[in-house]
C-alpha cells in the first residue's frame, strides 16, 4: 500500500482516488482503515487525508495548511488572521486557519490544526482573492490579498466600531503594524470594501488614508 501511495504527486488524497488505486483489493475501504491505522494516510474528514510520507522531511512535518483549508470546505479562500499572518501584517503566530466561504460557517478539528470558515455574502466574496503555488508541493491555493484579508478581519470580528475604535482596535489589539497600511493598495482598498454592506468596513478606507 506503501508503493501506491508513492505515485500520487499532491499530500493529500481523496476516498474515490484511494478505492480506484485500491481496487485489486478484495476489501479496499478496509485496506483504508489499515492505512489510518498504521500511519500511513491522516484522516482529515471523511473521504479526505494526508500522507504521512508526503509530509514528512526527517523529524520534521510540512503541512500544506492553506491546500487543506481550501479542499476541505469549499467554495474557500484563506483569509482574515492566517492571510495577515502570511504576509507578516500581524506579529502573533496563528494557530487557526481562517477562510471565507460562499457556504455556511463551518469549523473542522483535525490532527493537524483547526480549520474556521465564515460565511460570506456573493457580492464580497470574489474580488481580492489570488491564487499562490505552494512553496513546498505540487499546486496552489487561494489567499485573499492583503487588502481582502484586512476587510474580510474587520467585516467579522469589527462590527457596531466607529471610525476611531476601529483605528484603535486594528493598531493596539489586532497589532497590525502601521507600515503595512501604508503598502496596501489604497485603490484596490476601496472597490473590495464598496462591495460589502457594513458601514464598518467602508472606515478602512477613510482609516488607510490618515495612518
Amino acid at each position: 500500500m506503501k508503493n501506491i501511495l508513492k505515485c500520487i504527486e499532491t499530500p493529500y488524497i481523496d476516498a474515490q482516488t484511494l478505492l480506484v488505486l485500491l481496487s485489486d483489493y478484495k476489501k479496499p475501504r478496509e485496506a483504508i482503515l489499515r492505512m489510518i491505522k498504521n500511519e500511513e494516510i491522516i484522516r482529515l474528514k471523511n473521504g479526505f487525508y494526508l500522507i504521512s510520507e508526503k509530509i514528512t522531511r526527517g523529524s520534521a512535518k510540512i503541512i500544506p495548511f492553506e491546500q487543506i483549508a481550501n479542499l476541505l470546505y469549499g467554495p474557500s479562500y484563506v483569509s482574515m488572521e492566517w492571510a495577515l499572518s502570511f504576509y507578516g501584517m500581524i506579529p502573533e503566530r496563528v494557530y487557526t486557519i481562517t477562510s471565507m466561504t460562499l457556504g455556511r460557517n463551518k469549523e473542522y478539528h483535525t490532527p493537524v490544526g483547526d480549520f474556521s470558515y465564515f460565511a460570506l455574502s456573493s457580492e464580497s466574496y470574489s474580488m481580492g482573492i489570488t491564487q499562490k503555488k505552494s512553496p513546498d508541493f505540487i499546486g496552489s491555493f487561494l489567499l485573499a490579498s492583503p487588502e481582502k484579508a484586512l476587510a474580510d478581519l474587520v467585516f467579522k470580528t469589527c462590527k457596531n466600531l466607529n471610525k476611531e475604535q476601529l483605528k484603535d482596535e486594528l493598531l493596539e489589539s489586532k497589532r497590525i503594524d502601521q507600515e503595512c497600511f501604508h503598502a496596501l493598495d489604497k485603490e484596490l482598498l476601496k472597490d473590495i470594501v464598496a462591495s460589502y454592506r457594513a458601514k464598518h468596513v467602508h472606515y478602512l478606507s477613510d482609516l488607510v488614508g490618515v495612518l
